[in-house]
């Protein structure tokens, strides 16, 4: 075909589709998107019905363009935009119903903004599922607790955990109390005065005052703890219940806290008792610590809130792994933050320990009258025909070894601590350094705080010095 007749053909061609165009009168309208759910139907009832949280796909087509998004609406009428194919929706199941069917519409948005006149339609059968609320496993109490309860729970929901509303605890036949739902840490102080039932005073996490009282605490007797969460539906938990605790109350205004073992804590119960001190006991270093708190903030803390006078006895040795943390500390470090709290506000304390050459006191600096380890080669040792002396000898008596102490570490105090008691040391292999082994701190000139680098255990070489020493420190020092 020659190049006229090539020309001819395609205006004939032309004219051809503008004869269409004018008979018809469509073929250049935009036609609009067509809209469809990925799932045309939901036939549930009962308790088949789903969950109020659900997610949800839809596609689009358009077959003169392409479809910008899509629109969704719950009554056909509001619609809102997205450029999404699928969300995961929380509906609301209206309160105190049990199910309801959500209506949900759907039309497409095509590049000139044609809309499908269509729209898909999806009905949504809804049943409300009930939460769950569960205490911790790790952070269950002990068998035996004084004064302080500490656990951790936790609460869920499968139509989404904002769907819970309310959430309670009581204590043995006690009524339901609401709790906070947003905090999971929760500490109960038993009254000190209670002699049975009694109240407690409820802290949230590491807060240092209550948020509210809770009553039905048994004061030395066994004790359980329940929670339950509540729905917007209004559905509730099941009721989920701790393990059962024995909780003793305080007796006396000393206590004292324990880290080493039944030998050694009975050696400090006999010279206690001997000086006429009366105390109580927490023992965190029987059946492999079982009985030392999960939570020292604030759980060791709060206990020691309740006392006047605080005695620790601790040995370089860590404690064992923490069932919480899993983290292995020394009963120092654990305690330091709440000794810091308890002398702060005034508490009055004895603590004896000892140290290796190379152990880490940064965690005591601040909360013990002590700055740093007197750090040299060789060794120093305290033999019994030497011992140890106090700066006042006409009040405070002589100690000694009833065998040689080895590997004594004296320190250096605290800026606001006084020399209390020093060591007369036998130096080997060429250790050098001062013989401080004990500091005190003051308030308006009372004895405030005493710390002992030696384990007084071992002091005991003329028992009835050690004796009179306990007596002096908490009979006469500590009564103000």
């Amino acid at each position: 075909m020659s190049g006229g007749w090539k020309k001819f053909g395609s205006l004939l061609l032309f004219l051809a589709i503008l004869s269409a165009c004018q008979k018809t009168g469509n073929l250049l309208t935009n036609q609009p998107p067509d809209s469809r759910f990925v799932v045309d139907s939901i036939n549930l009832s009962g308790d088949n019905r789903l969950n109020s949280r659900i997610r949800l796909s839809w596609f689009g087509t358009d077959i003169d363009g392409y479809v910008a998004g899509y629109e969704l609406s719950l009554d056909a009428t509001n619609w809102i935009f997205t450029r999404s194919q699928d969300s995961l929706f929380q509906f609301a199941i209206p309160p105190g119903e049990d199910t309801t069917d959500i209506e949900l519409w759907l039309r497409a948005v095509d590049d000139k903004g044609e809309r499908d006149p269509d729209p898909a339609y999806l009905r949504v059968p809804l049943k409300n599922t009930p939460p769950s609320a569960r205490f911790d496993e790790k952070s269950q109490p002990n068998d035996t607790v004084r004064s302080v309860v500490t656990f951790v729970w936790n609460y869920d929901d499968p139509d989404g955990k904002e769907t819970v509303t309310q959430a309670f605890i009581k204590a043995n036949q006690g009524p339901w109390t609401p709790i906070n739902q947003n905090q999971a840490l929760v500490s109960f102080l038993l009254d000190p005065s209670a002699t049975t039932m009694g109240i407690g005073d409820v802290y949230y996490g590491t807060q240092t005052t209550s948020s509210f009282t809770i009553d039905g605490l048994l004061a030395d007797a066994p004790n359980q703890l329940y929670v339950k969460v509540v729905d917007l539906a209004g559905a509730e938990s099941a009721v989920d219940s701790s393990n059962v605790f024995f909780l003793k109350q305080k007796k006396n205004n000393l206590l004292v806290v324990g880290g080493q073992p039944a030998s050694v804590k009975q050696i400090y119960i006999g010279l206690l008792q001997d000086a006429g001190v009366s105390f109580d006991l927490e023992d965190y270093n029987a059946n492999t610590a079982a009985l030392a708190p999960k939570y020292w903030d604030p759980t060791f803390r709060l206990l020691t809130s309740l006392y006047d006078q605080l005695f620790i006895y601790a040995d370089p040795n860590t404690l064992p792994a923490n069932p919480v943390t899993g983290t292995e500390e020394r009963l120092l470090s654990l305690a330091a933050p709440a000794v810091q709290a308890f002398t702060d506000k005034g508490g009055k304390s004895l603590t004896t320990t000892s140290f290796t050459p190379t152990a880490d006191i940064t965690p005591l600096i601040g909360a013990f009258p002590i700055d740093q380890l007197i750090a040299s080669p060789g060794q120093a040792r305290i033999v019994p025909d030497s011992g140890v002396f106090a700066m006042d000898t006409t009040t405070y008596p002589a100690l000694v070894p009833i065998n040689i102490d080895i590997g004594v570490d004296p320190f250096v105090k605290s800026a606001d601590a006084e020399d209390f008691y020093r060591g007369r040391l036998t130096k080997l292999n060429g250790w050098s350094g001062d013989n401080l082994i004990a500091s005190r701190r003051l308030r308006n000139g009372n004895p405030l705080q005493i710390l002992f680098s030696i384990e007084l255990h071992r002091y005991v070489g003329d028992r009835q010095a050690a004796v009179n020493l306990f007596d002096q420190i908490f009979n006469e020092d500590f009564d103000w």
